[in-house]
């Protein structure tokens, strides 16, 4: 072709090769259904496919396609020709969902696949041919979007090819246009036919005013609106834009009776193309746009959106334009979408300068100005329909704006062109700065990102060195083993993720997909944490395995819930296997055993949390009372007076000096003048929710406890006597008091208080 025998057309041409290279790459990296809405999208090209017509839409069940069957029908129609021929019987085999998928929560770190087997290799065969088919499909279609954007952007800025080529590489380039455009997807559709009919509109109003539009000229504007509004119903903004332009040509030639010759040359092929779609909405539904059946399958916004809501959703809406992968939850790195707001920034100035700048002169009113403000017409019309659709329903995504992004492409570079004037040279480095950082992104995408999100972890010849070993065997069969497992030695407030690395393997092929859970307990066994999923974060099910390979398997476990505040928690982490054939609903693990085959429960090891707050110590009397240099004792409160019979509250607050050698266990004796014990106590001084040898300089402890008094217990001043001694010792190895505080010890152990009993 001609318009490529320039330089700057080869460069155009180099560019249309490279998307084309992107775009089969994400065919092929992203696996079966995992760009957002696919699975419905290939619903209705199935149906289609097989012969079975156009979908008829219900609230009450739907099928396959979802609130997909509501769309209008031209991409459909052409995927479903391209695959007519393709035997899917294996669907149901491929698109095993993930029931622990995550949809649009890209903070989760985990569960990113939708299907269950993204993992494994796909031949390209049966439903995944066709799938691809219409993947491919929507990759050429990405090739005519860029096309008219360049012919768009080459009108737009006159004498600026390199201006224009940058604003064809950055729609080339976008991380979200390759990914959409690599997926089964009918945004791609009307994306072409949007950038074709803006193209055709500006060459329209390019024309020069001595030069009359030829009845060819309306047939084919006619045509295009007619494949826009069998697209999307985002297509039929075109049809108001369209009139826009016509009504400024007539208003510009002074000629009136152009709308009139215009209106049956464009009206005609449009309604022949798409006419017929619309009426059988109304048959159907007795509503043109079908619109009520999808939005009360996609979700219908019962409370009206608020500016407070549209700006907490503008997030997704940019992150989503750039680039949000798989189902809403692949995110690139962040400060990629800061980089790309300020390239926005900057250039929504540069336009605004640039506007006030050719706003008098002859430019202002010759073909390129008219050129840019149908352009700016457009763009602001895509967003208003944008802001339309999500006033009506829930979530707003950025392919949303595709169909305007021939428009915002050339207006953006037009932004940025007023501040590249301003250098004496290097001009086409600096242009290709943006589309730059978007090829970058993109290919960060295809090469790390989606592997990552989707591949397998790979087997290991052996745990490292730091891991716990294990000897744990799940299923009545030991079909499923845990050999080892690695744990954190810092410890971890609530609201924080726990690092845990399990070790798994099967020693035979495995027939089932046997679910994973690891879970945070206290010390009473209330749950803290969970995660619950397939093995590999989902990515890895059990079936997948190959026979005794040995899977490291890396979680983050949140904290949840918040911890008693008297001391921290000696949390415990407990995992294991569900077993898939429970009922629904029912969370049944799978028998543990030993290396012995003795039944256990798989408790693994400890984690430490700390509480968010101190121990409230109101009402303690401060001690500094020390304990083998170790353990101070720091305050205490107990009634000073008592009834026989009574049941006295004692709380002591402890404070770690240093870590403990060993697990200790506190008494606290109630002694006659004459030293007989008449009443006491023995117990860890954590209560089993914080064993001393864990302690460390700084800890904490409140400890509560009870001490009976015995009926019958004679009047008197008693004496209440504390110390420590080895868990292990059976009371012998007390711990020495270091520092008494001016009160009267004994052998390990201090008088603390005394208690009148009357």
């Amino acid at each position: 072709m001609t318009i490529f025998s320039d330089r700057t057309g080869r460069a155009a041409g180099l560019i249309l090769l490279a998307f084309a290279g992107l775009a089969i790459a994400f065919t092929l990296i992203v696996p079966p259904f995992e760009a957002p809405d696919e699975l419905y999208h290939y619903g209705f090209v199935r149906y289609v496919a097989g012969g079975n017509g156009l979908p008829v839409q219900s609230t009450v069940s739907t099928g396959p396609w979802e609130q997909e069957g509501s769309q209008a029908p031209l991409y459909y129609l052409l995927a479903g020709a391209l695959s007519a021929g393709v035997d899917q019987a294996d669907f149901d085999a491929l698109a095993v969902r993930n029931p622990h998928a995550n949809i649009g929560d890209p903070l989760y770190p985990g569960n990113k696949n939708r299907m269950l087997y993204s993992a494994a290799p796909h031949p390209l065969a049966g439903a995944n041919l066709a799938l691809h088919l219409g993947r491919w499909l929507s990759a050429l279609l990405g090739l005519i979007t860029l096309f008219f954007t360049w012919r768009t952007a080459r009108l737009a800025l006159p004498g600026r090819d390199w201006a224009a080529l940058t604003a064809l590489a950055i729609v080339a380039f976008l991380p979200q246009f390759g990914f959409i455009n690599g997926s089964l997807n009918n945004d791609t559709l009307v994306t072409a036919v949007a950038a074709a009919t803006v193209y055709w509109l500006a060459r329209l109003l390019a024309m020069p005013q001595a030069e009359t539009p030829s009845v060819r000229d309306w047939l084919v504007l006619g045509a295009l609106l007619g494949l826009a509004a069998l697209s999307k119903l985002q297509g039929l903004g075109l049809f108001v834009l369209a009139g826009a332009v016509v009504l400024f040509m007539a208003w510009q030639r002074r000629d009136w009776r152009l709308p009139l010759r215009a209106l049956l040359p464009v009206a005609l092929p449009a309604l022949l193309i798409a006419g017929w779609w619309y009426v059988r909405n109304v048959r159907l539904y007795g509503d043109p746009f079908g619109l009520s059946n999808l939005l009360e399958i996609n979700g219908r916004r019962r409370d009206p959106l608020t500016w407070d809501g549209f700006l907490r959703e503008f997030r997704g809406l940019r992150y989503s334009f750039w680039g949000l992968f798989g189902w809403f939850n692949i995110l690139l790195p962040g400060w990629i979408y800061r980089v790309l707001d300020g390239f926005t920034l900057v250039s929504f100035v540069g336009l605004l300068i640039w506007s006030i700048r050719r706003s008098a002169g002859p430019a202002a009113a010759g073909p390129a100005a008219r050129v840019r403000l149908l352009l700016l017409a457009w763009a602001v019309l895509s967003l208003l329909l944008l802001l339309y659709w999500t006033s009506q329903a829930t979530g707003s995504q950025g392919r949303l704006l595709f169909p305007g992004l021939s428009a915002f492409a050339v207006l953006l570079v037009g932004g940025l062109e007023v501040w590249l004037d301003y250098l004496p040279r290097g001009r086409r480095w600096a242009r290709a700065a943006l589309p730059g950082l978007l090829l970058a992104a993109t290919c960060w995408a295809l090469a790390v990102l989606l592997p990552h999100a989707y591949h397998a972890p790979g087997p290991v010849a052996a745990p490292p060195a730091p891991a716990l070993p294990l000897d744990l065997r799940y299923g009545h069969d030991a079909q499923l083993r845990l050999d080892a497992i690695t744990l954190p030695a810092t410890r971890f407030r609530p609201g924080e993720s726990v690092p845990v690395t399990l070790y798994e393997r099967a020693p035979e092929a495995v027939d089932q997909d046997y679910r994973l859970f690891i879970q945070l307990l206290d010390n009473e066994r209330n749950v803290l944490g969970n995660v619950t999923t397939h093995p590999g974060w989902g990515r890895n099910p059990t079936t997948l395995w190959r026979a005794n390979a040995l899977y490291p398997d890396a979680y983050r476990v949140q904290i949840q819930e918040d911890i008693d505040p008297r001391s921290p928690l000696l949390a415990t982490v407990y995992a294991g296997f569900i077993d898939p054939a429970a009922p629904a609903g029912s969370e049944n693990p799978l028998p543990a055993a030993d290396g012995a085959a003795a039944a256990v429960t798989p408790f693994l090891g400890n984690v430490v949390i700390e509480p968010l707050r101190p121990p409230d110590d109101a009402g303690l009397t401060p001690l500094a009372v020390q304990f083998g240099d170790v353990i101070e004792l720091k305050g205490m409160d107990a009634p000073a007076q008592a009834a026989p019979g009574a049941s006295i509250p004692v709380r002591l607050l402890w404070r770690g000096l240093g870590p403990p050698a060993a697990d200790y266990i506190v008494f606290v004796h109630l002694r006659s003048p004459d030293g007989e014990r008449v009443a006491g106590f023995d117990a860890p001084p954590g209560q089993g929710r914080f064993p001393t040898g864990y302690w460390q300089a700084g800890d904490e402890i409140l400890s509560e406890f009870a001490l009976d008094l015995p009926e019958g217990l004679a009047p008197g001043v008693y004496d209440v006597w504390i110390g420590l001694y080895a868990a292990d010792s059976g009371g012998t190895l007390r711990l020495s008091v270091t520092r008494e505080d001016d009160r009267l010890t004994g052998d390990g152990e201090v008088l603390a208080e005394t208690v009148a009993v009357e």
